[in-house]
Protein backbone atom coordinates (compact mmCIF):
# COMPACT_ATOMS: atom_id res chain seq x y z
CA UNK A 1 0.00 0.00 0.00
CA UNK A 2 0.96 3.25 -0.63
CA UNK A 3 2.18 5.74 1.93
CA UNK A 4 0.65 8.87 1.93
CA UNK A 5 2.07 11.63 4.38
CA UNK A 6 1.86 15.59 5.00
CA UNK A 7 4.66 17.67 4.72
CA UNK A 8 4.64 21.08 6.25
CA UNK A 9 5.47 23.98 4.49
CA UNK A 10 6.87 27.38 5.10
CA UNK A 11 4.09 30.27 4.99
CA UNK A 12 4.33 32.25 2.14
CA UNK A 13 7.38 30.33 0.53
CA UNK A 14 6.52 26.36 0.06
CA UNK A 15 3.54 25.41 0.04
CA UNK A 16 2.16 22.38 2.63
CA UNK A 17 1.84 19.55 0.37
CA UNK A 18 0.68 15.48 0.89
CA UNK A 19 3.28 13.23 -0.89
CA UNK A 20 1.90 9.56 -2.05
CA UNK A 21 4.85 7.49 -1.84
CA UNK A 22 4.24 4.00 -3.45
CA UNK A 23 6.03 1.29 -1.60
CA UNK A 24 7.24 0.09 -4.95
CA UNK A 25 8.49 3.18 -5.95
CA UNK A 26 11.06 3.61 -8.82
CA UNK A 27 13.01 6.67 -8.05
CA UNK A 28 14.01 6.55 -11.44
CA UNK A 29 10.45 7.54 -12.29
CA UNK A 30 9.71 11.38 -12.28
CA UNK A 31 6.38 12.24 -9.79
CA UNK A 32 3.27 13.44 -10.57
CA UNK A 33 1.95 17.17 -9.28
CA UNK A 34 -1.45 17.11 -8.34
CA UNK A 35 -2.98 21.08 -8.09
CA UNK A 36 -6.37 21.46 -6.41
CA UNK A 37 -9.16 23.34 -6.91
CA UNK A 38 -10.62 26.56 -5.77
CA UNK A 39 -12.11 24.80 -2.71
CA UNK A 40 -8.63 22.91 -1.91
CA UNK A 41 -9.86 19.48 -0.73
CA UNK A 42 -6.54 17.79 -1.23
CA UNK A 43 -7.09 15.25 1.44
CA UNK A 44 -9.89 13.88 -0.94
CA UNK A 45 -8.08 14.19 -3.58
CA UNK A 46 -5.17 12.30 -2.15
CA UNK A 47 -7.10 9.14 -1.07
CA UNK A 48 -8.77 9.28 -4.33
CA UNK A 49 -5.22 9.06 -6.06
CA UNK A 50 -3.19 7.16 -4.02
CA UNK A 51 -4.20 3.56 -5.47
CA UNK A 52 -2.44 4.86 -8.71
CA UNK A 53 0.91 5.84 -6.87
CA UNK A 54 1.07 1.74 -6.28
CA UNK A 55 -0.66 1.26 -10.10
CA UNK A 56 2.39 3.18 -11.93
CA UNK A 57 5.21 3.59 -8.74
CA UNK A 58 5.39 7.22 -9.16
CA UNK A 59 5.22 9.69 -5.94
CA UNK A 60 2.36 12.08 -6.39
CA UNK A 61 2.75 15.40 -5.24
CA UNK A 62 0.32 17.44 -3.98
CA UNK A 63 0.80 21.20 -2.97
CA UNK A 64 -1.53 22.69 -0.84
CA UNK A 65 -2.09 26.26 -1.87
CA UNK A 66 -3.26 28.12 1.29
CA UNK A 67 -6.20 31.17 1.30
CA UNK A 68 -3.64 33.14 3.47
CA UNK A 69 -0.91 33.15 1.20
CA UNK A 70 -1.53 32.32 -1.92
CA UNK A 71 -5.18 33.15 -2.24
CA UNK A 72 -4.74 33.83 -5.94
CA UNK A 73 -2.79 30.82 -7.06
CA UNK A 74 -4.29 29.68 -10.25
CA UNK A 75 -2.62 32.50 -12.09
CA UNK A 76 0.50 31.41 -11.39
CA UNK A 77 2.15 34.80 -11.93
CA UNK A 78 0.21 36.59 -9.05
CA UNK A 79 1.50 38.35 -6.54
CA UNK A 80 2.14 35.91 -4.47
CA UNK A 81 3.88 34.42 -6.70
CA UNK A 82 2.73 30.73 -6.44
CA UNK A 83 4.88 29.31 -9.30
CA UNK A 84 8.01 30.30 -7.42
CA UNK A 85 6.61 28.60 -4.29
CA UNK A 86 5.82 25.26 -6.38
CA UNK A 87 9.46 25.33 -7.55
CA UNK A 88 10.83 26.05 -4.26
CA UNK A 89 8.69 23.03 -2.62
CA UNK A 90 10.09 20.60 -5.85
CA UNK A 91 13.57 22.10 -4.95
CA UNK A 92 13.50 20.13 -1.21
CA UNK A 93 11.51 17.61 -1.72
CA UNK A 94 14.52 16.76 -4.12
CA UNK A 95 16.90 17.65 -1.56
CA UNK A 96 15.33 15.49 0.91
CA UNK A 97 15.41 11.98 -1.58
CA UNK A 98 11.68 12.18 -1.68
CA UNK A 99 11.54 12.47 -5.65
CA UNK A 100 13.87 12.02 -7.88
CA UNK A 101 15.53 14.81 -10.34
CA UNK A 102 13.17 14.15 -13.44
CA UNK A 103 10.64 16.64 -15.13
CA UNK A 104 7.31 15.61 -13.27
CA UNK A 105 4.20 15.20 -14.94
CA UNK A 106 1.34 18.36 -13.94
CA UNK A 107 -2.19 17.27 -14.03
CA UNK A 108 -4.92 19.91 -12.29
CA UNK A 109 -8.49 20.11 -11.56
CA UNK A 110 -10.34 23.44 -12.30
CA UNK A 111 -8.38 26.25 -10.41
CA UNK A 112 -5.36 23.64 -10.23
CA UNK A 113 -5.86 23.34 -14.37
CA UNK A 114 -5.92 27.10 -14.59
CA UNK A 115 -2.71 27.08 -12.45
CA UNK A 116 -1.18 24.02 -14.17
CA UNK A 117 -0.97 25.23 -17.67
CA UNK A 118 -0.13 28.88 -16.95
CA UNK A 119 3.23 26.99 -14.74
CA UNK A 120 3.93 25.16 -17.25
CA UNK A 121 4.07 28.14 -20.24
CA UNK A 122 6.29 30.05 -17.52
CA UNK A 123 8.20 27.29 -16.69
CA UNK A 124 8.50 24.68 -19.65
CA UNK A 125 12.13 23.03 -18.79
CA UNK A 126 10.60 21.98 -15.61
CA UNK A 127 7.19 20.11 -16.35
CA UNK A 128 6.45 16.85 -18.81
CA UNK A 129 3.39 16.16 -19.75
CA UNK A 130 0.16 18.31 -18.71
CA UNK A 131 -3.29 17.06 -17.81
CA UNK A 132 -6.11 20.34 -18.07
CA UNK A 133 -9.52 19.13 -16.29
CA UNK A 134 -12.05 21.71 -16.25
CA UNK A 135 -10.58 25.05 -15.57
CA UNK A 136 -12.97 28.12 -15.18
CA UNK A 137 -10.22 30.44 -17.21
CA UNK A 138 -7.49 30.06 -20.04
CA UNK A 139 -5.21 31.62 -20.98
CA UNK A 140 -5.06 31.97 -24.94
CA UNK A 141 -2.13 31.67 -26.95
CA UNK A 142 -3.74 33.45 -30.15
CA UNK A 143 -5.70 35.99 -28.87
CA UNK A 144 -5.58 39.49 -28.19
CA UNK A 145 -6.09 41.19 -24.67
CA UNK A 146 -3.98 41.09 -21.18
CA UNK A 147 -2.15 38.04 -18.86
CA UNK A 148 -4.06 36.31 -17.86
CA UNK A 149 -6.88 36.07 -20.96
CA UNK A 150 -4.32 35.80 -23.46
CA UNK A 151 -0.75 37.39 -23.85
CA UNK A 152 -1.86 39.52 -27.39
CA UNK A 153 -0.51 42.80 -27.22
CA UNK A 154 0.50 43.52 -23.54
CA UNK A 155 4.38 44.20 -22.67
CA UNK A 156 4.44 43.35 -19.16
CA UNK A 157 7.26 41.38 -17.86
CA UNK A 158 4.61 38.08 -17.58
CA UNK A 159 3.16 38.46 -20.88
CA UNK A 160 6.48 38.68 -22.45
CA UNK A 161 7.65 35.47 -21.11
CA UNK A 162 4.96 33.77 -21.94
CA UNK A 163 5.02 35.00 -25.59
CA UNK A 164 8.97 34.06 -25.52
CA UNK A 165 7.76 30.32 -23.93
CA UNK A 166 5.17 29.74 -26.56
CA UNK A 167 7.35 26.44 -28.56
CA UNK A 168 8.39 25.27 -25.64
CA UNK A 169 5.16 24.90 -24.46
CA UNK A 170 3.51 23.53 -26.99
CA UNK A 171 6.45 21.11 -27.91
CA UNK A 172 4.23 18.84 -24.84
CA UNK A 173 1.62 16.06 -24.73
CA UNK A 174 -1.83 18.19 -23.41
CA UNK A 175 -4.65 16.45 -22.47
CA UNK A 176 -8.00 18.29 -21.56
CA UNK A 177 -10.74 17.08 -19.74
CA UNK A 178 -14.66 18.01 -18.87
CA UNK A 179 -17.34 16.61 -18.37
CA UNK A 180 -20.23 16.35 -20.00
CA UNK A 181 -22.57 17.69 -17.97
CA UNK A 182 -20.08 20.83 -16.61
CA UNK A 183 -22.13 23.39 -17.63
CA UNK A 184 -23.25 25.80 -14.91
CA UNK A 185 -22.40 28.79 -14.22
CA UNK A 186 -21.52 28.48 -10.49
CA UNK A 187 -19.88 31.31 -8.16
CA UNK A 188 -16.23 30.20 -8.86
CA UNK A 189 -17.25 30.53 -12.81
CA UNK A 190 -15.91 34.10 -13.93
CA UNK A 191 -17.91 35.66 -15.86
CA UNK A 192 -17.05 38.89 -17.91
CA UNK A 193 -18.56 39.91 -21.41
CA UNK A 194 -14.91 39.64 -22.42
CA UNK A 195 -14.30 36.44 -21.06
CA UNK A 196 -17.54 34.87 -22.43
CA UNK A 197 -17.04 36.28 -25.58
CA UNK A 198 -13.56 34.76 -26.41
CA UNK A 199 -13.47 31.91 -24.29
CA UNK A 200 -17.29 30.51 -24.17
CA UNK A 201 -20.43 30.64 -21.53
CA UNK A 202 -19.18 27.34 -19.90
CA UNK A 203 -16.89 24.94 -19.09
CA UNK A 204 -17.17 22.66 -21.98
CA UNK A 205 -16.97 25.61 -24.50
CA UNK A 206 -13.93 27.01 -22.92
CA UNK A 207 -12.29 23.77 -23.08
CA UNK A 208 -13.12 23.13 -26.89
CA UNK A 209 -11.96 26.62 -27.95
CA UNK A 210 -8.34 26.30 -26.45
CA UNK A 211 -7.86 23.02 -27.38
CA UNK A 212 -8.46 24.59 -30.65
CA UNK A 213 -6.61 27.51 -29.92
CA UNK A 214 -3.33 25.37 -29.33
CA UNK A 215 -3.47 23.45 -32.14
CA UNK A 216 -3.69 26.86 -34.21
CA UNK A 217 -0.94 28.17 -32.28
CA UNK A 218 1.40 24.87 -32.42
CA UNK A 219 0.54 25.13 -36.28
CA UNK A 220 1.63 28.32 -36.50
CA UNK A 221 5.21 28.36 -34.91
CA UNK A 222 6.16 24.51 -36.05
CA UNK A 223 5.35 22.07 -33.42
CA UNK A 224 3.69 18.98 -33.86
CA UNK A 225 0.33 18.93 -31.71
CA UNK A 226 -0.30 16.59 -29.23
CA UNK A 227 -3.31 17.39 -28.00
CA UNK A 228 -6.31 15.56 -26.67
CA UNK A 229 -9.61 16.46 -25.95
CA UNK A 230 -11.69 14.32 -23.69
CA UNK A 231 -15.58 14.82 -22.97
CA UNK A 232 -16.10 12.48 -19.80
CA UNK A 233 -19.81 11.10 -20.05
CA UNK A 234 -22.09 11.66 -17.03
CA UNK A 235 -19.64 14.09 -15.17
CA UNK A 236 -20.25 17.28 -12.91
CA UNK A 237 -17.81 20.02 -11.87
CA UNK A 238 -16.51 17.46 -9.17
CA UNK A 239 -13.20 15.46 -8.92
CA UNK A 240 -14.40 12.70 -6.78
CA UNK A 241 -17.25 12.42 -9.51
CA UNK A 242 -15.10 12.50 -12.52
CA UNK A 243 -12.99 9.86 -10.89
CA UNK A 244 -16.27 7.79 -10.28
CA UNK A 245 -17.82 7.96 -12.94
CA UNK A 246 -14.62 8.39 -15.94
CA UNK A 247 -11.53 7.04 -14.34
CA UNK A 248 -9.80 10.27 -14.26
CA UNK A 249 -7.67 9.01 -11.67
CA UNK A 250 -5.76 7.38 -14.98
CA UNK A 251 -5.56 10.52 -16.71
CA UNK A 252 -4.62 12.50 -13.28
CA UNK A 253 -1.31 9.99 -12.52
CA UNK A 254 -0.24 8.19 -15.98
CA UNK A 255 1.90 5.38 -16.82
CA UNK A 256 5.41 6.32 -17.12
CA UNK A 257 6.38 5.73 -20.46
CA UNK A 258 9.91 7.37 -21.29
CA UNK A 259 9.07 9.93 -24.75
CA UNK A 260 10.81 9.70 -27.85
CA UNK A 261 11.89 12.43 -29.76
CA UNK A 262 9.22 14.03 -31.94
CA UNK A 263 9.93 14.77 -35.43
CA UNK A 264 9.64 18.23 -36.76
CA UNK A 265 5.70 18.88 -37.57
CA UNK A 266 5.24 18.18 -41.81
CA UNK A 267 1.57 17.48 -41.56
CA UNK A 268 -2.14 18.36 -40.36
CA UNK A 269 -2.80 18.01 -36.38
CA UNK A 270 -6.62 17.01 -35.83
CA UNK A 271 -8.42 17.68 -32.43
CA UNK A 272 -8.82 14.03 -30.93
CA UNK A 273 -12.06 13.37 -28.85
CA UNK A 274 -12.38 10.77 -26.57
CA UNK A 275 -15.81 9.22 -25.79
Amino acid sequence: MSRIHFRHGIPGAVPSAWVIQPDAGDKGRPPVVAVHGLNRETEVMANLLAPRADATGRTIVLPIFDLTSWRRYQRAACKQRSDWALLSLLRVLRDDGAIGEGRPDMSGFSGGAQFAHRFAWLHPDHVAGLCLVAPGWWTFPDARGSFPLAIGDGCNAHEFRFRANLKRFLDRDIRVSVGSLDVQQDRNLRQTPELNALQGANRVARARRWSAAVIRAARRVGVQPRVVFELMPNCVHSFSDCVANARLDRAFVPDFTPQPQTLPFRGQAQLKKVA
